[in-house]
């Protein structure tokens, strides 16, 4: 088969490394791709959706993968299928389920799936009237995509103000200015992955997310600063509860809405800490970022496969088998400065230093090579993921990974997994 991976991270890495490992691929490429990248698929330097258009039509793969909910929201999937092109990822329609967050809420009332209590509201001066009647923690979202930044977990209602003040009188996202304003649910959280075609479903893993910059879930979200798969308060009877009330609920509503999906469905999800009862949180339409690192590693069955029987509606027939005995943890290391402002074009001295295998990986999310240096351009720049028997193995050789990259910008969480 001939596969294009469409994006430029870590997630785009680990897809393109499970590809690599499939015996049905004859050619890999990746657009944009990245350094990391390179070494295992072809990187075409497109950044456009009508490049990669044009490109396919010239070329016709076998099988695209969309990585980045961008293209997803603009409807890639959809032009690319109108030229007869197997798509792993949903219609811009069924993209609506993370590119809004209003979409999203009124998809859950529609189909009776338990989610957070929340309002909609398209200006500052009612966002802030709601906020003032219901004081203590709330969360506010922006609507749109904003990378993971766009969830404010406010402690107050002077925290919750100036969220909105940043949205919708500093205007720090591009989009229509619309947010969501939520009650905040005391519990743990986990992300939870299915894959879905026209017909069928299938669960995909599940993993803890450390979203906050800071130890201890301390300042700003990010797009995740680190993940554990799979995600240690999933026992059985949690997974069937989520099965039966946002897994099939979800299903069913994307069939009876007719969104063409074909693709990953991921659940955000808080177990509710008085009621240990799962709630949506969100949807996102595609594979996490950094959720899909520690996943990957922990996949038997080939995903080539399974990815390509989902474009083209035979996932019913495919096997997904996941290691049931291995823990994985996966470590960002990011530009420190980060989600704020932080240089670039700093510098990584020994990656090649530093031995890869089955157990142990370094995907990298914002690297380039000039003049054989390794050099970076964004702000979660490396995933160390290790696999092993347990938890503690897995922290202790992603830490030791961490500690022996010389890279003199490099920031990372101390507390991954530390309390498993």
């Amino acid at each position: 088969m001939i596969v294009f991976v469409i994006g430029s991270g870590a997630r785009e890495h680990a897809i393109c490394r499970l590809i690599n490992k499939s015996k049905l691929c004859e050619f890999l490429y990746c657009i944009p791709g990245n350094y990391g990248i390179n070494k295992i698929a072809k990187c075409i330097n497109l950044n456009s959706s009508e490049e990669i258009i044009n490109y396919c039509k010239k070329n016709k793969p076998d099988l695209v993968i969309i990585g980045p909910e961008k293209y997803l929201a603009e409807g890639l999937a959809d032009d690319l299928r109108k030229q007869k092109i197997p798509v792993f990822g949903p219609s811009k329609l069924a993209a609506q389920l993370e590119s809004s967050k209003d979409y999203m809420k009124n998809f859950c009332k529609k189909y009776n799936i338990s989610t957070a209590y929340s309002e909609t509201f398209d200006n500052f001066d009612d966002s802030i009237e709601f906020i003032n009647s219901r004081p203590g923690k709330i969360v506010v979202k922006y609507d749109g995509l904003a990378a993971g930044k766009g969830v404010f977990v406010c402690e107050n209602s002077e925290e919750a103000k100036h969220a909105c003040k940043k949205i919708f009188i500093d205007k720090v996202f591009s989009g229509d200015n619309k947010i969501i304003i939520e009650e905040y649910i005391e519990g743990k959280e986990l992300s939870y992955f299915v894959l879905i075609d026209d017909e069928s479903y299938q669960t995909f893993g599940s993993a803890q997310d450390y979203k906050r910059i800071g130890e201890g879930d301390t300042g700003p979200n990010t797009g995740g600063m680190g993940t554990i798969s799979p995600a240690p308060i999933l026992d059985n009877l949690l997974e069937k509860k989520i099965i039966e009330d946002i897994v099939i609920k979800s299903v069913d509503g994307i069939q009876k809405e007719l969104l063409e999906f074909k693709g990953v469905l991921f659940l955000g999800i808080m177990v509710d800490e008085l009621t240990n009862e799962p709630k949506l949180l969100e949807y996102n339409t595609r594979f996490g970022d950094p959720e899909i690192q520690s996943i990957s590693m922990r996949l038997d069955s080939d995903f080539l496969s399974t990815a390509h029987s989902v474009a083209t509606n035979n996932l019913a027939y495919s096997d997904v088998k996941f290691n049931s005995t291995r823990k994985s943890i996966c470590l960002i290391l990011a530009t420190r400065g980060y989600p704020e402002e932080y240089p670039r074009d700093t510098v990584i001295n020994n990656l090649e230093d530093i031995n890869q295998s089955e157990d142990l990986f370094i995907f990298h999310a914002a690297t380039y090579q000039e003049e054989g240096i390794v050099k970076t351009n964004g702000g979660r720049v490396l995933s160390i993921v290790a696999t092993g028997n347990n938890y503690q193995y897995c922290r202790n050789k992603v830490y030791e990974v961490a500690e022996r990259i010389n890279w003199k910008e490099k920031y990372f969480r101390p507390d991954i997994g530390l309390l498993l």
